[in-house]
């Protein structure tokens, strides 16, 4: 049986057509919805300006105190950024604040703790740890899940370097339990 040429013609169409549609109905089954992915952890470094400050301080305690202004700044920043919904911008300054924390921690252990004066500067680093503490939870309940993971960990870290400043501010007075 021999069809005409345009029955032809529209079979060819209608096929082509078909497989159009088919392979257009491929590409939409492979749009997934995923869900929504956790924000990658912060970078932790201090700037190079920063680092240069810090070097040229003449002791632990002008270092100590230059890393808490320098740690106070980088926090106000990331509330504002929290503020206007700029949460990336605001994780990077939280790696830069964590940073700065753990530096200024370091430099006073490597001073130890058996004067008093290292003693009232780590006194003093738990003072401000205490009050940034609060500050973070409010930066933590105002940002979204894919991000508030990363600024719970850091919370942690404050909160764990506010225990070690503790510790060593006591380290000579408190016995301690033997967790067995």
């Amino acid at each position: 049986m021999k069809h005409s040429p345009v029955y032809r013609k529209r079979i060819v169409l209608l096929s082509l057509f078909a497989c159009v549609a088919s392979l257009l109905g491929e590409a939409r089954a492979q749009d997934l919805i995923l869900p929504p992915q956790p924000a990658p952890p912060p970078i932790l470094f201090i700037p190079e300006a920063v680092r240069m400050q810090l070097a040229s301080a003449r002791d632990a305690k002008a270092r100590a105190k230059l890393s808490l202004e320098e740690a106070e700044a980088r926090l106000l920043r990331v509330e504002g950024q929290t503020v206007l919904k700029q949460f990336n911008a605001a994780t990077f300054e939280l790696g830069i604040y964590q940073a700065l924390i753990e530096d200024a921690v370091q430099v006073l252990q490597r001073g130890g703790t058996s004067d008093g004066k290292t003693r009232d500067l780590f006194k003093r680093l738990e003072l401000v740890l205490r009050k940034h503490a609060a500050r973070i939870e409010f930066v933590r309940r105002n940002t979204p899940s894919e991000y508030s993971g990363n600024v719970r960990a850091i919370l942690n870290r404050v909160r764990d370097l506010r225990t070690a400043s503790l510790e060593a501010f006591y380290g000579n007075t408190v016995l301690r339990e033997n967790n067995e």
